[in-house]
């Protein structure tokens, strides 16, 4: 993603970094971490004080001191993770922070019998300017947007479209995308690229309006083509491929050249793409 972020200087390295950040990020509803379905960040803090105030507002700053390491490790491509953008943009990393610092409490403060209080700090992922993706793509906002490729298929006549061999259809509408990589260890991104197996970029933040990115993220996480998540993002009739391949550390769905035509196709008159409206099965 040329202009978007810097490569790693050694990829053995980042691979290694990349599997550790996504081990702690995989966690279960509620917990801390980072949870993609739900699209939060979270974080637990301990503190002991004098008095109940003293020790609210120690575990306050321990939460978080736990929910900017969370937030840090947060991949947004399968190249780079926050860290990597707050070390290379001042604004993103005083952005990371006024966000952290504005966390709400995700559960009533818990005092125990020996002083110790805990609170849990909740921040979002997407929403707002207050959102971790607004810090995120911050450095990009001004960018002028590209738009989607041209499918590959040669001639187009009244919706048709034909290379010879296959026939596309355009006539049928589409509420979404939902792509198919279970089994395939998918690991969640903030700014995932959709890639067919020839090579070519289908769907990267370079096309899209970054206001809505920041709204909605470029993608939402599911377990299933048909479950609450995936109807809710990519409506109750979406287009429904099977990735092919994973790139870029496994965060980039690479689909066929066949799905990737009919994909652009069909957004051409349904603007799915547009909308934000893609679902990954993981």
């Amino acid at each position: 993603m040329k202009g978007f972020i810097k490569r790693f200087s050694a990829s053995l390295t980042a691979a290694a970094m990349f599997t550790t950040m996504i081990a702690a990020a995989a966690v279960a509803a509620d917990t801390d971490g980072v949870n993609w379905q739900k699209g939060t960040i979270r974080a637990t803090g301990l503190a002991s004080g004098k008095n109940r105030p003293q020790a609210r507002r120690a575990a306050i700053m321990d939460a978080q001191r736990n929910l900017a390491e969370q937030a840090e490790g947060v991949q947004v491509s399968s190249e780079s993770s926050m860290r990597d953008l707050m070390l290379e943009y001042d604004v993103v990393k005083t952005s990371v922070n006024a966000i952290i610092r504005n966390a709400r409490e995700a559960a009533p403060a818990k005092y125990y019998d020996d002083g110790t209080c805990e609170i849990v700090l909740e921040m979002p992922m997407y929403g707002s300017s207050k959102s971790l993706a607004a810090a995120a793509f911050m450095p990009y906002k001004d960018q002028e947007k590209e738009p989607f490729p041209e499918p590959s298929a040669s001639s187009r006549v009244n919706g048709i479209y034909s290379d010879g061999l296959n026939i596309y259809r355009n006539d049928e509408s589409y509420t979404g995308l939902v792509i198919d990589c279970r089994d395939m260890d998918l690991n969640p991104v903030m700014s995932p690229v959709i890639r067919n197996d020839g090579g070519q970029a289908i769907y990267g933040h370079k096309n899209l309006d970054i206001d809505k990115v920041i709204e909605l993220g470029m993608a939402s996480y599911a377990d299933d083509t048909n479950d609450e998540i995936s109807r809710s993002r990519a409506g109750d009739n979406p287009l429904v491929v099977k990735a092919v391949a994973l790139q870029g550390f496994n965060a980039n769905p690479v689909v066929s050249v066949d799905d990737s035509d009919r994909i652009l196709i069909a957004n051409q008159n349904d603007q799915f793409l547009d909308n934000l409206a893609v679902v990954f099965v993981k």
